[in-house]
């Protein structure tokens, strides 16, 4: 097994290597303290000569890069005429694209036991000498050292902590990941949707619907329907549910009738033999092999819903306004999980809840209950308006 794909299935090794990761980067944001002025405060309107711009969110995890989509078209609106650039992942960058990017720089998780393929990028984004460095995510210490150390004109970013890091600083406070970018955007003066993009082409959505109808054939004598629910078994580290979860689950929509196609995550290949096995007999299920990203993507937006934990699949689905039902273990997935009048949240919830939440969205029932102020744990079905979002 290759040694990076070993470190990312193993849950000990993952949380050392993560360890040594952090460690690094906190000694080269010191270093970066000391040796470069902080730079100078400017506002949108005063900067002149913005021709190029460079967006900065090398993340390798799908959600990050989904979640920071909206800020390209608000940079493109704002200026229009600019050329703008993206420094995003091999991994990521499917989903960026059909997005108004002119030019990717992409960085690969090889990089991590190559550190010279880091350097050399570097130099690369130097020599294109930037007018605007963009540090989309506040919280990226990756991304803010690229920032800093492009040498653009100007930089901006959301601010962290006391010192400043950037000449354009947003607000860095918002109770959920969607409103970071809302304020990030903020001070363009234009538009900002409050949830990621994706951009499906017609021959994808073409492709999507043959393999639909080969999933849900299974289980219908009429071709044409091919209404399904879409369950996700994955997520990351402690957001995972264990396998009894969705084997009880599985179980529940036979009794329920209710028809399904799974999918599972990359790192879930220990339980592909268990589900594989429990949907055999299956009258209603079907388990669909792992796909591309945006053909996963083309066929997830036939859905009547998601089932999820929090992961990346729950935010494609917010970007591709299909409604979820977000299965969530620990309260910091609060501030991630979709928050639209058709979404739900469920705080560790038992099986005939989850039933309970898929009924009533296939039903139509989307009128949207109180918000709990109490402890999550008590919250047995927790749902999110526009008008009561950040309140869990």
């Amino acid at each position: 097994m290759h040694l990076l794909t070993l470190i990312r299935t193993n849950y000990h090794l993952k949380i050392v290597a993560r360890f040594l990761e952090k460690r690094m980067k906190q000694y080269l944001l010191i270093g970066i303290r000391y040796i470069l002025k902080a730079p100078a405060p400017e506002t949108i309107d005063n900067l002149v000569g913005i021709e190029k711009i460079l967006i900065i969110r090398p993340n390798f995890r799908l959600g990050n890069a989904l979640i920071s989509t909206p800020a390209i078209d608000a940079f493109r609106e704002r200026f229009p005429s600019a050329r703008i650039d993206y420094l995003a992942t091999d991994k990521t960058f499917p989903l960026l694209q059909q997005r108004p990017v002119d030019h990717f720089y992409l960085l690969s998780r090889a990089a991590i036991l190559r550190p010279w393929q880091c350097v050399t990028l570097l130099r690369r984004l130097r020599a294109q000498r930037y007018d605007l460095a963009v540090q989309v995510s506040g919280g990226s210490t990756s991304g803010l050292i690229v920032t800093r150390l492009i040498g653009a004109r100007y930089s901006m970013g959301s601010r962290k902590g006391q010192q400043r890091w950037y000449s354009i600083e947003a607000e860095g406070k918002s109770s959920h990941a969607y409103d970071a970018i809302v304020n990030l955007t903020r001070p363009l003066g234009v538009d900002c949707r409050n949830r990621p993009l994706l951009q499906l082409t017609e021959q994808e959505r073409y492709q999507a619907m043959t393999k639909i109808q080969q999933l849900v054939s299974l289980h219908s004598d009429d071709p044409s329907d091919t209404n399904f629910i879409a369950i996700f078994v994955g997520g990351h580290q402690n957001k995972r549910w264990p396998l009894a979860f969705w084997l009880m689950l599985i179980d529940a929509l036979e009794a329920s009738k209710i028809r399904y196609v799974v999918f599972l995550g990359p790192e879930e290949f220990r339980l592909l033999a268990p589900i594989e096995q429990r949907l055999m007999p299956s009258l209603y299920g079907s388990l669909c092999a792992p796909l591309p990203i945006r053909h996963f993507a083309a066929v997830l937006v036939r859905a009547r819903l998601l089932v999820t934990p929090d992961s990346g699949p729950m935010h494609l689905a917010a970007a591709l306004d299909v409604a979820t039902i977000s299965l969530v273990r620990q309260t910091k997935s609060l501030a991630f999980v979709p928050r639209e009048a058709y979404d739900t949240i469920l705080w560790r919830p038992e099986i005939s809840t989850v039933i309970e939440a898929i009924r009533a969205n296939l039903d139509g029932q989307n009128s949207t209950a109180p918000v709990q102020s109490a402890s999550p744990a008590q919250w047995p079905i927790c749902r999110l308006s526009s008008a009561s979002a950040g309140r869990c």
